[in-house]
């Protein structure tokens, strides 16, 4: 929440700026209506929210305030609904301080705790009366129609603010504009559609009510449509097959080996099926196909080499309609990573486990390169009535638990390094009677004509073969259900648990004491927890760092 010593500093502020009026005639910078505010999330948070507010004058929403919109890998931003001079950046648990807010153009970086220039930021207008601002989407990539033949940018606005007048002002420079301030009234060309094609070329722009209400200053995007309303920018699309949404989850922070889920959602306007193709490219201009067209809307994308990749998400109708979309993702070398990273979860997020039977959950984790180099796993399971388990770290990354009723359960699950730097994910599973396949594997990146796999009673031989209706039932309980009670790494005395009875037990082994197994007869794979294939001191030692993390 809120720190009091906000509104103290914030006297003390106020204090300074009347004292600077006096004698500079100077006024301190604050975030005016439609500024944006930028932070650089490099501290590990998963989301980041934005509390602004001005003494006496009210906030921008009630703590924790806005959910900030993503920019690009790592930074984040908010565009202002009105003035405000203090700033708190948060997750929702933790926070930074109160910040004066140092005016347009600046990023807080939250591992520095430092403002600086923002280069991504758009430049302030061409007159006084145009503050900057923009929340501009970069998702969509080309026109699917072509723009209206002219050789100056087109640009379009979804008027769903409901201005009495939009105009547009375009520029390139402070002298070189396609008029006076506000512009140039637009031309409707459909509901909520308006259309204006400029004499040539302009690289920035600003939307108005004819002055009045406005937007920041807005990089011109030729052949793209702009929402007043939420401030966004997409492709402008006038295909009888529309595409809905186009996503990567993670979408940043990719490392090698982590799982990517590609989906895409597309309708055609007269009801026709859509089929959904989905590939990638690399740097080098290699191309595969993850899944060919098919109804399948997701596919699983594991890289193994660091790079820049393109996504290409296809689509057509069986009206004979196509369209595409493409992203760029960076996938990153974690070899080195100090950070913990969750790489894949199995299930995946939103399958069907079955009511009464052991569900498992896998992680595959990776980073955490400092210290002992171990990664430590807590999982946090939440039934359909709230109740939730007793957490605690341990080595092992395979969970297990039982549904015992129908309904959603969350599984949080966290990775620690040694050096408790900590990440989470929250997954959530449907408890169900009749489990039959899983919900999200509709297509695995293997399959190399996933058109097949909606039929798979069509196969040679089903029910004399593997019986897939019958044996992968419940991908969630056939993971490695037989290993999943095995013993904790480091639980020396096989008691289920790790303590410093452990690190004592392996210590009267090591000096050969008659009241303990010897060293022979300890399990290796329990007792050697830094991998060199011998059991010793440094594994005891380890064992305690252990029994710290799990305090």
């Amino acid at each position: 929440m809120v720190k009091r010593q906000h509104k103290i500093i914030c006297l003390v502020l106020c204090l300074m700026l009347a004292v600077s009026t006096v004698f500079v005639g100077a006024v301190s910078a604050s975030a005016a209506t439609g500024d944006t505010v930028y932070v650089k999330v490099n501290n590990g948070w998963s989301n980041v929210n934005c509390y602004m507010w001005t003494d006496g004058l009210g906030s921008n929403a009630s703590w924790p305030g806005k959910a900030m919109t993503k920019v690009e890998d790592g930074v984040y931003s908010y565009t202002l609904d009105k003035d405000y001079t203090m700033v708190i950046f948060n997750n929702g648990s933790d926070q930074t301080g109160d910040l004066a807010y140092p005016g347009h153009g600046k990023i807080y970086d939250l591992s520095k705790k430092t403002w600086s220039d923002y280069a991504g930021a758009p430049s302030q207008g061409p007159t006084v009366q145009t503050p900057t601002s923009a929340t501009t989407a970069t998702t969509a990539t080309t026109a699917t129609t072509p723009t209206q033949g002219s050789e100056g940018t087109t640009i379009f606005l979804n008027n769903e603010a409901g201005w009495a007048t939009p105009v547009a002002y375009m520029w390139n420079s402070n002298s070189d504009s396609n008029g006076a301030w506000p512009g140039v009234k637009m031309t409707n060309i459909g509901g909520n559609v308006y259309q204006y094609t400029a004499s040539k070329t302009f690289t920035s722009c600003i939307f108005s009510n004819s002055g009045q209400s406005q937007t920041g200053d807005l990089t011109a995007k030729d052949g793209y449509i702009y929402n007043n309303k939420t401030n966004q920018w997409s492709v402008y699309d006038t295909s009888p097959l529309q595409v809905k949404e186009f996503t990567a989850d993670p979408a940043s922070n990719i490392y090698t080996g982590t799982d990517v889920q590609l989906s895409a959602t597309a309708a055609n306007k007269s009801g026709a099926a859509v089929s959904y193709k989905f590939s990638v490219t690399n740097a080098q201009g290699g191309t595969s196909t993850l899944s060919d067209f098919s109804s399948a809307k997701s596919v699983t994308w594991t890289p193994t080499v660091a790079g820049e990749y393109t996504i290409t998400f296809d689509f057509k109708d069986t009206d004979g309609n196509t369209n595409s979309r493409t992203m760029t993702l960076e996938v990153k070398d974690d070899s080195a990573l100090v950070k913990p990273i969750i790489k894949s979860v199995t299930p995946a997020n939103l399958n069907l486990i079955k009511v009464n039977s052991t569900a498992t959950v896998t992680v595959k984790a990776g980073g955490g390169k400092t210290g002992t180099n171990l990664l430590f796993y807590k999982y946090v399971v939440t039934d359909p009535n709230g109740a939730q388990n007793t957490p605690y770290y341990t080595l092992n990354n395979i969970y297990t638990f039982v549904p015992t009723m129908k309904g959603e359960y969350k599984v949080n699950v966290y990775v620690q390094g040694s050096d408790n730097s900590t990440v989470n994910k929250t997954y959530t599973y449907t408890a169900a009677d009749d489990v039959t396949e899983p919900t999200t594997v509709v297509v695995p990146t293997t399959a190399p004509q996933p058109t097949t796999v909606p039929q798979p009673t069509t196969a040679p031989q089903p029910a004399t073969k593997p019986q897939p209706t019958t044996s992968p039932v419940q991908p969630t309980t056939a993971v490695q259900p037989t290993t999943a009670p095995e013993r904790l790494r480091g639980d020396v005395n096989g008691d289920g648990a790790v303590t410093v009875i452990d690190t004592t037990y392996l210590q009267k082994s090591l000096v050969h004491d008659a009241g303990v197994p010897s060293l022979d007869q300890l399990d290796l794979a329990i007792c050697d927890l830094d991998g060199d294939g011998i059991i010793s001191i440094k594994d005891a030692t380890i064992i305690q760092t252990i029994v710290v993390n799990l305090k």
